[in-house]
């Protein structure tokens, strides 16, 4: 009986589809996290819109029975109202974060690509190189960051002492020179962000065919007919990946001034849990707001180069 089952499911599985069974097999890799996060994260999850709901979230202490129980009170839209009609500031906040991952995200995205095609060809020491890329990923976790962050080593003295803003100021219009300016002041931290989306990078262009370049080349296609024909359309899903990869990458760095703030509120006697929950939940939309729209825009400009 238990053969027969087996069999009648290996049965199935050989006559589904390519795409079907390829996204069978996607599903089956992420089947373990899928269990762990609704056995350790979909509690914590649904207290935390729970909390960004509340009017009041605090802990209520039992003086008799000296015990502490954590209470909610009230349920709408209270704490997101509270933000952005009584704290201007905190709304600025949200403002220069949204407008900071919009910049850095492409940015990062683009030198790792430009890394990846660079480290593409044979060259000696490649993996000596690949481990240095990648060295900063270690570094950056925990709170090696605020520490580097706070010494100013994850800015260039150029940009620092405002010379590089000067020179751009004088040969751009201000709009321009302002998103120029900020993105040199970023440029360490672009730099040391990459590491893991070059190896994606690399892995993905390592695996298309060599041949299709040479037929490529024999119809005439220079180096650039390739990239946009062949290279940029082959990776174009581990562009998307990267793209989810640095945006939640950044907007959850410990010097992120919105993570700062999140934090800050999450003690603040003024604020509390409730109002932490809400500005984490706006972060969340952020997020979803910045790798969502660059997702479809990539989407959208390879389906017409498919067509």
């Amino acid at each position: 009986m238990k053969n027969k089952f087996i069999n009648k499911i290996k049965n199935k599985y050989k006559n589904l589809p390519k795409k079907k069974k390829q996204a069978l097999k996607g599903y089956l890799f992420i089947l373990p996290w899928i269990i762990g996060f609704i056995i350790f994260g979909m509690y914590q999850l649904i207290l935390s819109i729970r909390m960004s709901l509340a009017k009041t979230a605090t802990y209520v202490v039992d003086t008799v029975a000296n015990t502490s129980k954590f209470s909610m009170k009230g349920f709408g839209l209270y704490q997101y109202i509270e933000i952005f009609k009584n704290n201007p500031s905190h709304v600025d906040t949200i403002l220069n974060t949204f407008g900071d991952v919009l910049i850095v995200v492409p940015l990062v995205v683009i030198f790792s690509l430009i890394l990846a095609l660079l480290l593409k060809n044979k060259i000696k020491g490649l993996g000596i190189f690949r481990t240095i890329f990648f060295i900063p990923v270690i570094l950056l976790s925990g709170n090696l960051l605020s520490y580097f962050s706070r010494y100013g080593l994850l800015s260039m003295p150029g940009v620092a002492s405002g010379k590089i803003s000067e020179m751009i100021t004088f040969y751009f219009p201000k709009e321009v020179g302002d998103v120029i300016s900020f993105a040199f002041g970023k440029i360490i931290l672009i730099l040391w962000l990459g590491g893991v989306q070059t190896i994606i990078f690399l892995a993905g262009l390592n695996k298309i065919d060599k041949t299709v370049y040479e037929s490529a080349a024999l119809d005439g296609a220079s180096f650039w007919d390739a990239f946009w024909k062949i290279t940029l359309p082959s990776i174009s899903g581990l562009i998307i990946i990267n793209i989810i990869y640095t945006t939640v990458l950044y907007c959850n760095l410990s010097n992120n001034s919105l993570v700062v703030l999140i934090n800050n509120c999450l003690t603040e006697a003024n604020y509390g849990r409730d109002y932490a929950s809400a500005l984490s939940w706006i972060l969340f939309l952020i997020e979803i707001l910045v790798s969502g729209s660059f997702s479809l825009i990539i989407k959208l400009i390879f389906k017409e180069e498919k067509r």
